[in-house]
């Protein structure tokens, strides 16, 4: 039975418009948890505010394109003013496909995964932190993936910015631990969401990843974001006091051998 760890909280989700980011918000907010969930897919974005409603949480969204620093200045502050304050940072928002080999991979392909992924989470961070300090302490979760550990067909990008976000998680909890701010990584393996779906628009690719690794996802089926959003959950709350600077691998056994 979920609990209320979250009664009180103010906590901003990215990414929330689907996928791990929807699920996410809605399991903080039905703990008990005020969320500003941010995206810049407006549309989806407003499906998952009212899901939260309709399931008796409380949230409001705010769009922005992560990427766009001035955009996630906006967006922290309105949620901060919103809530009077933040205490926990889920930074879920990301993109992905098969790019091709470096070679392949275009510059502007480059910069937009690292803009998104990597860099986007550098800039809710830091526009999120002062709230943190203000409210005494707080918990930052980074969602990276098993390609954060280990390497993926054609995704030179994707790899790079996923693993970026354990060396910034590692920096962050080595920063903010005196402050009372926690972070920690959660790494997934691969999830029923839209952004794995989409992969199938370089079939070939595709094909020749799932050959590569068919036998890697030892459960043998797609996680779920219900259960990536109850890792990222109990993290976030003081259940798990004592965790900084971990990065979690739920990728169902993907990492294992």
């Amino acid at each position: 039975m979920i609990g209320a760890r979250f009664e009180g909280r103010r906590l901003l989700v990215t990414g929330a418009a689907s996928g791990i980011g929807r699920a996410t918000a809605l399991r903080l907010a039905v703990e008990g948890g005020a969320v500003a969930c941010v995206d810049v897919n407006c549309e989806g974005l407003a499906s998952t505010v009212e899901t939260i409603r309709d399931a008796g949480g409380w949230a409001f969204g705010v769009d922005a394109d992560i990427a766009e620093l001035p955009a996630v200045e906006r967006a922290v502050a309105e949620a901060a003013g919103e809530l009077g304050g933040l205490e926990g940072v889920a930074n879920i928002a990301g993109v992905g496909d098969f790019t091709g080999d470096v070679t392949e991979t275009a510059p502007e392909a480059w910069a937009r995964v690292l803009g998104v992924n990597l860099t986007g989470a550098y800039h809710v961070s830091r526009s999120a932190m002062p709230h943190l300090r203000a409210s005494g302490g707080g918990a930052v979760v980074n969602v990276g993936s098993q390609f954060a550990l280990v390497g993926c067909l054609a995704s030179p990008a994707y790899c790079a910015s996923k693993a970026g976000l354990i060396g910034l998680t590692r920096a962050m909890a080595v920063d903010h631990a005196s402050e009372g701010i926690r972070v920690n990584c959660v790494c997934p393996g691969p999830v029923d969401t839209p952004m794995l779906a989409g992969t199938s628009a370089t079939p070939e690719l595709t094909k020749r990843e799932r050959e590569r690794t068919q036998h890697r996802n030892l459960v043998g089926r797609l996680g779920r974001p219900e259960e990536i959003a109850a890792a990222i959950a109990f993290i976030m709350s003081d259940d798990a006091g004592s965790m900084t600077g971990s990065v979690v691998a739920v990728d169902g056994g993907w990492t294992a051998g």
